[in-house]
Parts: structure tokens; sequence; C-alpha cells
């Protein structure tokens, strides 16, 4: 049942007696002249801490940064920027209004809205802070009501949902209580603190947005997004008697981001439709393990995560009188293991009973039985096993590469699993039968070779060069054939292997062509076999593979790692379905040069699925675009294309407009149309016919509800003609969940 916010905290001085004085000051918008202890800014307040000092606060709107001065806000140090920065031992802060939003500490400023990076009202420096019956608000893009004073109102600075921080705490406690806790996009409610507990508090949020190792208890929670948590790692997160409220169209919900555990216990979820999923995690992992008790979904009792269940545990024992999460650490997650070379000793390395204990119990003092995910007990054999430790010998005997856990389970019902990758003893590389040879078939070439792989799977890596560049690689099988698009001295590289070997010593093949083949007139690509390393020079029939920062990004800090590949052919995630090229790094970038002759009319299809699911394409307003460009010369720069950016305008769409490039420097050819189609399954097209360049952008995806955006992008230019004939994709993004992956290009030439 939840505890009455008390008299003697709405009006602490005169229910104690409590006269002000250096440990107990007030902030008063309204004080007079010369009033002891007083101060009419919650700054003048700050600049007057004791090492203890309890902070009043009188009803009203408290800015902490002037959201009316024009200045943008920037950081120190490779800090965001901070409104203020408090440094008090033991410090509360006490609305004394009837209700929390009487008291109000605002801020107004987000990243690219105000401020360059980041913006976070508090950075708090305490041992202590207990904050109680107020607001923290950063009114970026929410709209300011006060319903004490409507003058006090204000306006979101913009609709464009960015990153507009609350405030972090370096400290040992944070304790929040009837505290509203109100932005978007990485809220931070005062976040940071080595234990956090909010009690009856409201949140609005969106995305990355929860403190990830606090206990919840008897609060509200308003989701704008998909996933509040970023992570919970450790031991996770706690809600007790919580309600959650889903304020978007999202069909499925997650909790975390990045994952880690997360215990529900009494909690109630508010959706638009029976049918959402609710999961913990968007790509769980086997060893992730949450716990909860008498969850609901409208009404109706609901498994969170339902789709992986070894995820979720309902142990009876579990209370709500818990003071911290219930969890079981194991010393280790995830191990690969090659049988007749490896061992793991697993040990319990933390622990947290499900009783009402206000610290974890010793390791020393769990018992913990060790069992091995069932239908792979073949794989290894558990040694020296005790209640707090086991060694875990593999005994893979198979072709194949086993996928499973090793589980420790306590008797009152938690578990922690560590997921091991058993590999088979290695065998030694297969010897060839017959050497390759490289055969002209048409227009591409074959790579023949025989292996001796008694009856196991060729694994072999094949490089494929033109004039001694690497032009194509596998990625998922051997890449036996490639399309010559240019040149005359081809070579192929093997490097033998099945799924029980190392590589072996690679062999080449080559071949010259006596006529070199017709330059192409259809380029066509899934990526499959794209050379991903870096790739950084120009030749005909070539991709280059590198990075760039261009000259319109120099107001943003960042840069990438020569050392690394800018790209990845791998798996999707979020927004992106299947396999694909994926940016590795930010400023990846392919440009491709066809055989060097005079180019006319040209088109190009491109395929691809954005990982952002909610049409906003890149992570922020930093000058991420990626730019489509055909009629290209790759040694100047110089061409045409379509430039995809994300901008403040909008928190759900990007820009598309003509660019024309001259050496580099990007110039627009018609004026920016907002649209939501940069969603999963987005076509762009561009032509250059004659004097006329065009795109269209359309979407699988259906349009968003609610939104009055355009759902296809048509534009078109009068440009001047060149003879290039080159492509060009740049891409600034920041990477993660913020790529785009491409799926397929074609290009034509006629």
């Amino acid at each position: 049942m939840r505890t009455p916010f008390l008299l003697w905290a709405l009006s602490p001085l005169l229910a104690w007696g409590q006269t002000a004085d250096a440990r107990h000051i007030v902030v008063d918008a309204d004080a007079a002249d010369g009033t002891p202890y007083t101060y009419r800014t919650f700054q003048e307040a700050a600049d007057h801490l004791d090492d203890s000092c309890t902070v009043y606060i009188r009803p009203g709107v408290y800015w902490i940064d002037d959201p009316d001065d024009p200045a943008v806000r920037t950081g120190r140090d490779g800090q965001p920027p901070f409104g203020m920065v408090v440094r008090c031992r033991y410090l509360r802060l006490v609305g004394m209004g009837d209700r929390p939003d009487d008291v109000v500490l605002a801020s107004q400023r987000g990243q690219t809205q105000g401020a360059v990076g980041n913006f976070t009202m508090f950075d708090f420096y305490t041992d202590s802070l207990m904050v109680e019956n107020l607001t923290m608000g950063n009114y970026c893009n929410v709209d300011l009501v006060y319903p004490r004073n409507p003058r006090w109102n204000r306006p979101k600075r913009a609709a464009a949902i960015t990153q507009a921080h609350i405030g972090n705490v370096h400290g040992r406690y944070l304790s929040a209580r009837r505290v509203r806790f109100i932005s978007r996009l990485n809220l931070t409610p005062l976040s940071g603190a080595r234990r956090s507990v909010y009690d009856d508090c409201h949140f609005e949020c969106t995305d990355d947005a929860l403190n990830g190792t606090a206990l919840y208890r008897h609060c509200r929670f308003d989701l704008y997004g998909q996933k509040p948590f970023w992570c919970t790692f450790g031991s996770g997160a706690m809600f007790i008697d919580c309600d959650f409220y889903v304020k978007s169209d999202n069909r499925e919900m997650y909790f975390t981001k990045q994952g880690g555990p997360v215990t529900v216990v009494d909690c109630r979820y508010h959706a638009p439709s029976d049918s959402i999923y609710i999961g913990w995690t968007a790509y769980p992992q086997p060893w992730l393990r949450c716990y909860q008790r008498g969850f609901t979904l409208n009404g109706k009792p609901y498994v969170i995560g339902h789709r992986q269940r070894q995820n979720t545990l309902q142990p009876p024992a579990l209370s709500a009188d818990l003071q911290q999460p219930p969890y079981l650490q194991l010393s280790g997650r995830e191990a690969t293991l090659q049988t007749g070379a490896d061992s793991l000793r697993l040990t319990l390395a933390a622990s947290q009973p499900l009783s009402a204990a206000a610290s974890p119990s010793p390791v020393a003092a769990e018992t913990v039985a060790w069992r091995v995910e069932r239908g792979f007990e073949q794989y290894v054999t558990l040694r020296d096993i005790s209640p707090t430790a086991v060694t875990v010998v593999p005994t893979n005997n198979t072709d194949e590469i086993a996928d499973f856990c090793i589980i420790a389970v306590t008797a009152d019902g938690r578990e922690a699993a560590c997921r091991l990758v058993v590999k088979p003893s290695p065998l030694p590389p297969p010897a060839f039968l017959r050497q390759p040879v490289l055969r002209q078939q048409g227009d591409s070439l074959c790579l023949d070779y025989s292996l001796d792989l008694q009856g196991r799977r060729d694994e072999s890596l094949v490089t494929w060069y033109l004039d001694d560049i690497p032009v194509s690689t596998s990625h998922t099988a051997p890449q036996r054939t490639y399309k010559v698009s240019g040149g005359k001295q081809f070579s192929a590289v093997i490097a033998p292997k099945h799924q029980r070997s190392p590589y072996g010593t690679p062999a080449r093949a080559s071949l010259t062509l006596a006529v070199p083949l017709a330059p192409l007139s259809v380029l066509d690509t899934d990526f499959h076999d794209f050379y991903c390393d870096w790739q950084p020079r120009r030749a005909a029939g070539v991709w280059t593979v590198d990075g760039y920062k261009p000259a319109d990004t120099a107001e943003f800090p960042w840069s990438f790692d020569r050392t690394k590949p800018m790209w990845e052919y791998a798996e999707g995630f979020n927004g992106a379905v299947g396999m694909g090229l994926l940016q590795a790094q930010r400023g990846a970038r392919i440009m491709y040069t066809p055989v060097n002759r005079k180019y006319t009319d040209m088109s190009l299809t491109l395929y691809v699925d954005p990982t952002k699911t909610a049409g906003q394409g890149f992570g922020s307003a930093t000058g991420q675009y990626m730019d489509v460009c055909l009629k290209f010369d790759t040694e100047t720069l110089t061409g045409y294309g379509l430039r995809i950016v994300r901008t403040t305008k909008h928190a759900k769409a990007v820009d598309f407009l003509l660019v024309r490039y001259d050496h580099g420097t990007v110039t627009p050819l018609t004026a920016p149309i907002s649209s939501t189609c940069y969603r999963t399954g987005c076509t762009i097209f561009l032509d250059f016919i004659g004097k006329k360049l065009r795109t269209h952008v359309e979407t699988t995806t259906p349009r968003p509800a609610g939104s009055d955006l355009p759902h296809v992008v048509d534009l078109a230019a009068d440009v001047s003609p060149n003879s290039f004939g080159g492509i060009h994709i740049q891409h600034t993004g920041s990477c993660g969940e913020s790529t785009t992956m491409l799926h397929r290009l074609k290009a034509v030439w006629r």
C-alpha cells in the first residue's frame, strides 16, 4: 500500500518549528530582499550549500538554464553540456507545493537544439541525494504546462525528439519520492548512483531513458518509445506495483535495448491493443534470466518474453517486499570451448535471494545445483562440482558446433546461465584432390577445385583479385564465381577449410583474358561477395571501399579507425531484415569505377533497410546523412545524387534532396522534402536522362498512423550532362542501431 506524502514534507519549516539556517535553506522566487537563508533562484541556493543541506523550494518554475539565451551550450573535456554542476555531500531537495507539479526545475535544451551534445540539466556529486515532491523536466520536446499559473506555460523548443537529459548522480545513494521526470529521448532521471530508489514517481520518456540499476515502487511510466532502458547489466532494475502506459503505435515493446536482468512484480501494462508483444529485449541471449510475478496486459495475465521462455522465471517465492532485485550471477555469461584443448571453471560471482534482505547475501552462503541444458548432455562433462563452482570439460565428438547453456539453479527458484559454444576437436585442413584452376564461362570466371572433405562441409575462404586488387570474397560459402566487369588479369586465392579444420595453406589460380570483355551495361549485386576490408584504390571495374569525412561534417567531431573495416556483410537487426551490407564505422564509403569510356544516360536502384524503425534513419541531426550518387567521377568526387539526411525538423522522418558534387563540394539542386518513407523495404531510384535528374523513393512499410507527411518522394532537377559513369555511396551517420543495410544495387548504363 502506498504511503501518503506527509504534511511535514509539504511545509517542513512550520511543522518542525525549524527556522532557516545554513543547513536548511529556501528557494522562493517571490522572497523579499534580505530574507535570511532564502534565495530567489536555484542557482543562488546551490552557491550556498553546506556539506549537508536541505533545500526547500516554494511553488514556481525555476529555470536551471536560461531558455531565452541564444548561445549554444557545449561540453568540456569530452563531457556533455550541463545546466548545473551541484556538489553537496548530503543533499535533500523538497518541493513545498501541494502537488509535485507545483514546483518545477526546468531546462529546454537538447542535442542540436540549443546544445552540441546531449544536454543534461544536472550533474550531482553527492554521497546521498534525496528529492521529494517536485518536477524535474527538460522541456526541449515537451510543452511546459504549469497549472498554478498559466502565464508560466512555455511551448516545447522543437517537435523533433532529441537527446535531452535530466541529470546524473555521482554518489552512493539516490532516493526520489513523488517526483515527476519529464523529457523524451534519453530521459536520464538522476541516473548513476550505486543504489537508486524511486517511489511514487512519474516518468515520461522514449528510448534509452531509464536508470538501469534502480528499484521502482508505485511508479507510472508513459512510454513514447519502444525500449525505455539502454541496458540493465549487473543486478538489473526492479519494478514493484507499477503502471506502464504505451503512448506509441509500436506493435512490439521491450524493456531494454541491449539486454540485462529485469524484475517485475505486481505490475500492470496498458496498451492500445491486446495483441501487442512485450519482451525483455529485442534480441535476447540464451543466458538472460528475468523475473516476473503478477504481471498483466490490459488486465489479463501475461508472460513477458514468452517467445524465449527460458528467459522468464516465475518463482513462487518472488516477493513484493524486496529491496533489491533478485539475481544470480556467474563468473561468465559466454564462452567458446574446443574439445581436447579447453576447459572452463564457472563460479558464482554475486547473488541476491528472493527475500527482503537489504543487501546481497554472501556468495559463499549460496548453494546451487548445476545442470546442462536438456538435449546437450553429451557435449560436456561437469567435474569438480561444488555448491558454488563447477568445471566444464568439452566432449563434442561430432562434426558440428554445439550451442547451449550451463545453468545454475537455487532452491528458491533463481537461475543463472552461461552460454557455451563447444567445438569438436580440430582436424587437419583438407588436401587438394584437384588444384584450383580458373575458367572463363561467358562474362564470368569460375574457380574449379576439389578437396578431400571426407563428407564434411566446404568452408574455404576464396578471395578474387583484379590486377592484385581484391574485388570479391566469401562471406557465407566459398565464392566459386566472379562476374567480370573490366580488366584482363584475374586471380583467385583459396584457403582450404572444412567445418572441423583451421584454414590451410592458400593456393592461387590465375587467368589472363585474351580479349577484354565488353564493358558492363548492367551491374547487379546483392553484396553477398562484397570485399569489406579497406580497399582505397580506384581502378576500372573495381569497388573502392574506404572511409571519408566530408567537409560539411567538420563541425561535428568524429573519426574512424583505418586499421578496421568500414563495412561488414552481416545479419541485420531492428528494421534491417536478413543479410546485407552494413556500415561498421561512421564515414563508411563505397565507390564503383566503371571501365574508362564516355557514359551518357544512367539509372541506379538501391534497395535498403534502415535499422531505425521510426523513420528517422540516423542517430541524430548532427550532420548524419547518406548520399547515393550516379554519373560520378570517383577521382574528382564530381557528379549527381540524392541526399537523405536527418534534421531537427522531425523525429520520425528524414529529408530528401537532389544534390550536385563538384570536387567534393556539395550543393543542393532541389529544396528538401520531408518524408516518412525511409523505413524497412525502402527502394531508392535515381535516373539521369539527357539533362534531367530524377528520383523516386518508396517503401513497403505502411504509412505511420497520424502522420501528414508524404510517404513517397519524387524529385527532379535540370542538370548539365557529364561523361562519368561511376557510383558513390557515402554514409556519415553513427553505426550500431543507426545504420542502413544495403540489400541490392542495380545500375544500368544506356
